[in-house]
């Protein structure tokens, strides 16, 4: 494994890492605002404004603007999954803690790794479907149903938690076009812009449908004491802009499978130490993120050479 895979690996951990801590951060933004759809607007209208400020802060190249507009138009909605991602996140998060959400991330990542590689939709071209592959995602899906069990009929719904893997699966295809989306531009920055662009115009919509039928309520606004909480959407910037650099040396599986390992540390970590509504992490969730290792270390038993595709 030469040094850029290496350090591409530890900078997928780290981003991973990073989705756990911004899960609870906008968890808890959502709970202070009462409302998680308006805490997903903030986090990814606060991300827009300092990827918008990194933009204007240097020159862009007119290959960087030319290339958003050459790349299909479907690869321009990467930011799409993210919107769910925070949507979903905020939500569940408080309800059924870090850990299992983050199961059911990993669950949804890995399987919708599995099918982006197949298909080629990164900017890597296509892998072939192998044996470790998919037990590694059959694995995944198992440990969604122990870790679900783990709660107790207290826990997660069988709806939500479907919600939140298939919140990850479009988190695989939003590495995969945001890939794209770099490579065409050449710019990381350019390509991180176009994510929070689509998704905070995606949230804010549907902010105000939701709003319209159900009016706006928001029970208190974070103080300059709790700053922090409105941190998500500068997590949310780094992890999209670092994974749009990274996924084409390490193919979306191997990038989704680096992130995994750094979203179940952290998330153990977190429910552990700072534990939410949720208090510490149950045997069940224990035994789900075990099972999820163990499906990172079959997945990445195989990773054959992608044949490029255009």
């Amino acid at each position: 494994m030469g040094e850029r895979t290496t350090l591409a690996l530890v900078a997928a951990v780290v981003c991973g890492a990073l989705v756990a801590v911004q899960a609870r951060v906008n968890a808890g933004l959502a709970i202070d605002l009462g409302d998680a759809l308006l805490a997903a607007v903030v986090s990814f209208g606060t991300g827009l404004l300092l990827v918008l400020a990194v933009v204007l802060s240097r020159t862009v190249s007119r290959r960087a603007w030319s290339g958003v507009r050459r790349v299909p138009w479907w690869t321009r909605l990467g930011g799409l999954g993210g919107a769910c991602l925070v949507a979903v996140g905020a939500f569940a998060a408080p309800r059924i803690g870090v850990a299992l959400l983050t199961v059911g991330l990993v669950a949804g990542q890995t399987s919708g790794g599995l099918l982006v590689d197949r298909l080629g939709l990164g900017p890597g071209g296509r892998h072939h479907l192998t044996v470790p592959r998919v037990s590694g995602a059959v694995l995944c899906l198992l440990a969604v149903l122990v870790s679900a069990l783990g709660r107790g009929t207290h826990g997660a719904s069988p709806v939500l938690l479907l919600l939140v893997v298939a919140a990850g699966f479009l988190i695989a295809a939003q590495q995969a076009v945001n890939g794209r989306v770099r490579r065409a531009t050449g710019d990381a920055a350019v390509a991180t812009l176009v994510n929070f662009l689509v998704g905070t115009s995606a949230l804010v919509a549907a902010y105000l449908v939701v709003g319209a039928v159900s009016g706006w309520h928001v029970h208190r606004w974070p103080d300059a004491a709790h700053w922090w909480l409105y941190s998500g959407g500068a997590l949310g910037a780094t992890f999209v802009a670092v994974a749009a650099v990274i996924v084409r040396l390490l193919g979306v599986l191997r990038l989704g499978l680096a992130i995994i390992a750094g979203q179940l540390l952290g998330a153990i970590v977190l429910d552990v130490v700072a534990p939410a509504a949720v208090r510490g992490v149950a045997l069940g969730t224990a035994v789900g993120a075990g099972l999820t290792l163990l499906a990172v270390v079959v997945s990445g038993r195989s990773t054959p050479t992608p044949a490029v595709t255009p």
